[in-house]
């Protein structure tokens, strides 16, 4: 029997069937990079991951730029702590894309820049339903990552951050629920202890004893308080008043004292007067000195006057007993003399 060839145009079609085949796959197929080289990174997480799975996703900013594809468990002998490495691969272009350097080949000084701002990995809901997981990359200041290091293959590590969550868990699960009860129930105990003393109880007496003199004597103090009120309104007017008066006194002697001023003001007339009538009194004065002198012509004509008043003295003292002894001569005339008349001196 003559063996059978193959038909040529069936090896081609299914050729070209198998090729587009694989085109499809290639253009489907999401999170696979088949032309680029991926570049891994690692990131430690210290709680729990339950949810996270090999193939989750790697987003930022809600884009994907890779895929989880290892998740263990990493004992430390030196601190006593258990850490979860999460290894994924990042695209390269989208690493590039982030950094800025579209047109930089080498994405391994893109990652380091990114971690230097501030890029930090956190986990994130993918579902409440399912509870799947996946990794959240995002540039935060706070809380700011931390690195762990240790990892032994080769990966870049990305520093992680706790979720609002996952922090408020830490912050509850380090209180100390049962301290904080037994402190309770002490205060409550203490509170019971000190309602039932008799102490507060005599002190609530007290007080409302207090409180009811309080009251009479607010009482009393608002009866007394109206003829004191219109005691300082007739006080405060009376200061009124005088104050007026005082302003008014005030602005005389203000005005006194510039008339003051004004007179004895070295230049004003009062001033020039008196000094005037100084000057005045100072001639008269060296006049009557020299008029005093014992040499000066007013002492001579005293003395001049004196003695001539001297002499009528002497004349009507002999009248005067010429007409004690002869009364008539007043109507006679006078008569002479029997004998000459004695001198006064004689």
């Amino acid at each position: 029997m003559k063996p059978r060839r193959a038909n040529p145009l069936a090896i081609g079609a299914f050729v070209v069937a198998a090729l587009a085949i694989l085109v499809t796959a290639l253009v489907v197929l999401p999170g696979r990079n088949w032309f680029n080289q991926p570049h891994r990174v690692v990131m430690f997480f210290s709680g729990s991951v339950f949810g996270l799975q090999k193939g989750a996703p790697v987003v930022f900013r809600g884009v994907r730029i890779g895929d989880v594809t290892d998740v263990t468990v990493h004992y430390d002998r030196q601190s006593d702590t258990f850490a979860i490495p999460v290894v994924a691969e990042l695209e390269a272009d989208a690493v590039r894309g982030l950094d800025g350097r579209a047109d930089n080949d080498d994405i391994a000084h893109a990652l380091p820049e990114l971690i230097a701002r501030g890029l930090s990995a956190q986990l994130g809901t993918q579902s409440l339903l399912t509870g799947q997981l996946y990794i959240d990359l995002d540039i935060r200041t706070t809380p700011k990552g931390k690195l762990r290091g240790g990892y032994s293959g080769d990966a870049t590590e990305i520093p992680t951050s706790p979720t609002a969550f996952q922090a408020l868990k830490t912050q509850l699960e380090s209180v100390d629920l049962k301290k904080i009860v037994d402190d309770l129930s002490q205060i409550a105990n203490s509170a019971r202890t000190l309602i039932a003393a008799p102490e507060l109880k005599q002190g609530l007496k007290d007080f409302a004893a207090t409180a009811g003199h309080a009251r009479r004597l607010a009482a009393q103090l608002e009866q007394r308080a109206a003829p004191l009120t219109r005691g300082a309104e007739s006080a405060l007017a009376s200061v009124d008043r005088m104050g007026d008066k005082v302003s008014s006194a005030a602005d005389k002697l203000g005005s006194g004292a510039d008339k003051a001023n004004e007179l004895l003001d070295p230049k004003g007339p009062v001033v020039r007067d008196l000094q005037r009538a100084i000057n005045e009194l100072a001639q008269a004065s060296v006049s009557l000195r020299d008029a005093a002198d014992s040499d000066g012509p007013l002492l001579q004509q005293t003395e001049r006057t004196m003695r001539e008043l001297s002499q009528a003295a002497r004349a009507l003292r002999g009248l005067a007993r010429s007409l004690d002894a002869q009364p008539q001569q007043l109507l006679l005339g006078r008569q002479p003399d029997s004998t000459p008349p004695v001198e006064a001196g004689k």
